[in-house]
């Protein structure tokens, strides 16, 4: 057969049925490659209103627990993060000191007074 000869009529293509439905214009009748309409605008919820919802509030809060359980090691306020925190701000605290007290000798220099 040649290629410029008319070709044969398929039979294995499959035909839409009325049941069939257009994925691009959610119309039946025809695919989506066959589709020459536009896709419709779909409206869906936005996240802040599906939390909105007063029934999916209702799973939420049914426990009026948190949905995962911390441990007990975990809401102590003894971990190496906090250990370190506390340490620089007792640092801090000795470089404010240091400070004044080098700024209340440098007036007193100034101003011709001893310095303690």
């Amino acid at each position: 057969m040649s290629k410029f000869a008319p070709h044969r009529k398929s039979y294995n293509n499959p035909r839409p049925s009325s049941t069939t439905i257009c994925q691009k214009c959610l119309q039946p009748g025809h695919f989506i490659y066959e589709c020459k309409s536009t896709r419709p605008y779909v409206s869906r919820p936005s996240r802040t209103e599906m939390l909105e919802n007063p029934r999916i509030l209702a799973k939420l809060k049914a426990d009026g627990k948190p949905s995962v359980e911390v441990p007990e090691e975990f809401k102590k306020k003894s971990g190496t993060a906090n250990k370190i925190l506390e340490a620089k701000e007792k640092e801090r605290e000795k470089d404010k000191v240091v400070a004044s007290d080098s700024k209340s000798r440098k007036k007193a220099r100034r101003y011709g007074e001893s310095p303690l």
